[in-house]
């Protein structure tokens, strides 16, 4: 998700932020934060956002293996899930709403100017703060209230009525922490799944064996907790891996034979599915950036590209 340039923001608001630097008391209002120490095994980051463009823009928000909260302040935000970047029906952003796990792509696209704030999770730290199977989120958009109920329905409100970043950080640190006993605990077998998937995303036999599980048992958490099958976010980590060294200019053969696809042509068909672009029209319009640059939602990952017209 996370369907906003948050760079433009930064933009005005360095410009802004160096202006009220220069005097002696002035106070920085950072747009991106990490959660109390509490909150950092669950969520990665929060991120406020407020652009102003004078034509509507787009972006393709890649899967990453995360999940991310998404609370819009204003009108003007539209979202779309699509295997391809044909085009498909446009839904207004909800208030409030969580995007889980995907193998798939989505666009956003505002008209120029949006206001609003993103929390990105992992999957087992939205399974813990949630307190619902994450197969619920699977592939989809879920509106918040779904999740917390009318809770999650004022909450939008409650973040977009506070005057500054620091005070809205600081509500979802206190919210956040308020459901940490509420939700279950995930088996610490998964976290060591997705770390082996995430350094061999090949190796779904070694990282099934060193759980102890069967393959069905751990399909069966996997869906539980992580919202993905073992599968699902094998692909997702791979295609990660394979992004990072697209990007970086790295030949599309060496590419599948590093990261383990059968041959260019499969890299080209994965890359394709999961993404909606061929590998040369993502390293076209990715330009070159590295894996958590300014476009990026996550710290080393690729999430995002921005797309013409």
């Amino acid at each position: 998700m996370g369907s906003v340039d948050t760079r433009a923001g930064q933009g005005r608001a360095s410009a802004a932020g160096t202006a009220a630097a220069r005097a002696p008391s002035a106070q920085p209002d950072p747009a991106r934060r990490r959660p109390t120490a509490a909150l950092r095994p669950y969520i990665v980051n929060y991120t406020g956002f407020r652009t102003q463009f004078a034509a509507p823009r787009r972006r393709l928000e890649l899967p990453t293996g995360f999940v991310t909260l998404v609370f819009t302040f204003s009108e003007g935000l539209w979202l779309t899930r699509t295997e391809a970047l044909a085009a498909t029906p446009l839904r207004p952003a909800s208030r409030a709403m969580v995007s889980g796990p995907r193998t798939v792509p989505a666009i956003g696209v505002h008209a120029g100017s949006v206001h609003g704030l993103e929390v990105n999770m992992s999957p087992l730290g939205a399974y813990r703060l949630f307190g619902i199977p994450m197969a619920h989120f699977e592939d989809a958009h879920v509106d918040l209230p779904e999740v917390l109920g009318p809770a999650g329905r004022h909450l939008a409100d409650h973040l977009r009525s506070l005057g500054s970043w620091r005070e809205r950080f600081a509500l979802l640190d206190e919210v956040f922490c308020g459901r940490l006993d509420r939700g279950p605990a995930a088996a610490p077998e998964l976290r060591g799944a997705l770390s082996r998937l995430w350094a061999d995303s090949g190796s779904l036999a070694r990282a099934t064996a060193e759980t102890g599980w069967s393959a069905r048992n751990l399909r069966a958490r996997f869906r539980e907790q992580v919202g993905l099958s073992p599968k699902g976010m094998a692909r997702v980590f791979r295609l990660q891996h394979a992004l990072r060294l697209l990007s970086a200019g790295t030949a599309a053969a060496q590419v599948a034979a590093a990261c383990g696809f059968h041959d260019q042509a499969h890299l080209s068909r994965e890359v394709k599915a999961m993404t909606g672009l061929p590998p040369s029209r993502f390293v076209l319009l990715r330009g070159g950036l590295p894996p958590g640059s300014a476009l990026d939602r996550l710290p080393g990952r690729i999430t995002s590209v921005m797309l013409a017209g």
